[in-house]
């Protein structure tokens, strides 16, 4: 484990590791005290906080760490513009033996693990994500009853914005026969790539506006609308006001539900709304005040494991020997199709769908190559698909990067490679397990998105070949083929 990011990056073993090792902690304090003395931690908080960054600093006092850092950038250089990686990089130079960040843009804590060569703790990152936050609730759960198998577990409020209930249902599909209840205004539902994640592990899912559809739950786990993550100006405070107060858990509420039901919460809780009514706090079902207790044990134990195993891993290479899948050669001469295509060396593009031939023209910025002749045949007969685009390069090959470029926006097209007007090579291009540089992510609040100036390189894995799914190296949203724009 080299760093904690994101709960996809962990294991149901190491989870349970991990919340074994806080309930013996929390037992028996002392077992860790001071393993640490010396380090130091380096608290980033980009964002406000209080129980995120307080139980992170109690756990590196109890390992006899010592802290620097800031809480908001109000008296930083962040305020003169000062670009995320030049910051993080001072910390590390200066000595910092882990960093834990929090910070407004998705995929922030995933672009720092990248770039220092010491462990990184992504205390929440934009509307993305909040593992440790995931650690405490699940050892939460796991205190109040027992296990987590087979539990039903209810979502309610902010499940569109709210990072805490993302990488919750992440977490969650490590157990067996999980069932999850997502209770929230259609404009504030679970986004469909979490849910996709939990279904495609074996968890079954409901989505629903009614509250009471939660109270049959074994936990219900209440969140606040996030008005800081709406868009800004008049559209962003209109759709808040549609929403603020549509759920609020009270006593007479609860007595509607199971006896056993428990109420998590990853607080704050909002006093102009309060989503929990105060006279809740003191009955049998309020977890939510030793469940933020908790994130002092985990968090202990997290920074004590990272210290100790950290290991930094390489990101797959994303360039390198081309991948090919090789096809049979059927027709090998194109003497008979020189009136067509007219091509004695180059490349012949094939196959290309109907209508996306001018897509892959215009893409390889073939218009720009100066005294290479390029023909374009398009809507022409195919006696295996019906109609199809062509495109015949005369004279030149194709770097790698270039080839992706024509599978990402045509699946089905071959590559033949002409000598002496004869087909040599024909195939497929075959994507790397990870593409850097090619394509933009639609997250607009991602890292990686130009305008937020912060020079992080597009990276994307790809999940899926056929059909392509692409996955955000930093923000961890999908991609599917009509989704893709390139940079």
């Amino acid at each position: 484990m080299s760093d904690i990011i994101s709960v996809r990056d962990l294991d149901r073993e190491e989870i349970d590791k991990i919340i074994t090792t806080a309930i013996n902690l929390k037992q028996d304090n002392t077992f860790l005290e001071n393993k640490a003395q010396g380090k130091v931690m380096a608290s980033l908080f980009f964002e406000n906080s209080t129980r995120t960054r307080e139980s992170h600093g109690m756990a590196a006092q109890r390992l006899g760490m010592k802290i620097i850092g800031f809480s908001g950038i109000e008296g930083t250089s962040v305020k003169k513009g000062e670009p995320l990686a030049d910051t993080v990089r001072m910390y590390a130079g200066y000595g910092t033996d882990l960093v834990v960040i929090r910070h407004n843009l998705d995929g922030a804590a995933r672009y720092v693990a990248d770039l220092l060569p010491i462990p990184v703790i992504n205390a929440g990152d934009g509307a993305n994500s909040h593992p440790t936050q995931t650690l405490l609730d699940l050892m939460t759960i796991k205190e109040a009853k027992g296990h987590i198998d087979n539990l039903k577990i209810a979502l309610v409020g902010d499940l569109k914005y709210g990072r805490t209930v993302h990488s919750l249902l992440q977490g969650l599909s490590f157990y067996n026969y999980v069932e999850v209840v997502l209770v929230a205004p259609p404009s504030l539902q679970m986004p469909q790539h979490f849910i996709d994640n939990f279904v495609k592990k074996g968890g079954r899912v409901t989505i629903t506006e009614n509250i009471h559809e939660a109270l049959s739950a074994d936990i219900l786990y209440m969140t606040r609308i996030q008005r800081e993550r709406f868009p800004r100006g008049p559209e962003g405070e209109y759709e808040y006001q549609k929403v603020q107060g549509t759920y609020r858990i009270t006593p007479q509420l609860l007595a509607q539900g199971r006896a056993d039901l428990k109420l998590m919460h990853p607080l704050p809780r909002v006093k102009e709304q309060l989503e929990i009514s105060l006279d809740v706090d003191n009955t049998d079902h309020a977890l939510y005040f030793e469940q933020a207790r908790n994130g002092m044990f985990i968090r202990q134990v997290v920074i004590n494991k990272l210290l100790l195993e950290s290991k930094k891993k390489d990101l797959p290479e994303s360039n390198g020997s081309q991948l090919w899948q090789d096809l049979p050669i059927e027709h090998g001469s194109k003497k008979g199709e020189r009136l067509l295509y007219r091509l004695d060396d180059g490349i012949l593009i094939d196959h290309i769908e109907q209508g996306r031939g001018l897509t892959v023209y215009h893409l390889l910025a073939l218009e720009n190559l100066k005294q290479v002749e390029i023909v374009p045949a398009l809507n022409i007969k195919s006696s295996k698909y019906g109609r199809k685009d062509v495109l015949a390069i005369h004279n030149i090959t194709l770097e790698p990067k270039q080839l992706w470029k024509v599978y990402l926006v045509s699946e089905r097209a071959t590559i033949n490679i002409i000598e002496n007007q004869d087909v040599t090579k024909k195939g497929r291009v075959v994507l790397p397990s990870c593409l850097e540089g090619l394509v933009i992510c639609r997250n607009i609040n991602c890292i990686s998105r130009p305008e937020h100036h912060e020079q992080a390189v597009s990276k994307f894995h790809v999940e899926s070949q056929s059909p392509l799914l692409l996955r955000c190296h930093y923000c961890e949203k999908t991609l599917k083929r009509e989704q893709i724009e390139f940079v």
